[in-house]
């Protein structure tokens, strides 16, 4: 059974669901740098778990994904 949401509810669920995404691709690059032995190799992995982090709080205030 496939539910048809109005945009507004569309846009919404499309949100929530790319900020979770983001949020997992934060921490897991927070597991890499974990794991990085190399200094270098770990402050990559923190800078892109922080470009994770603000894309997820982007889309939590849908401030990414409008259109117009």
């Amino acid at each position: 059974m496939k539910i048809e949401l109005p945009g507004e509810f569309l846009h919404y669920a499309q949100m929530t669901s790319s900020a979770q995404q983001f949020h997992k691709e934060a921490a897991a690059c927070r597991e890499e740098a974990a794991r990085s032995l190399n200094p270098v190799d770990r402050e990559g992995w923190e800078r892109l778990a922080r470009e994770w982090a603000e894309l997820a709080l982007a889309a939590e205030r849908g401030r990414i994904f409008r259109r117009g």
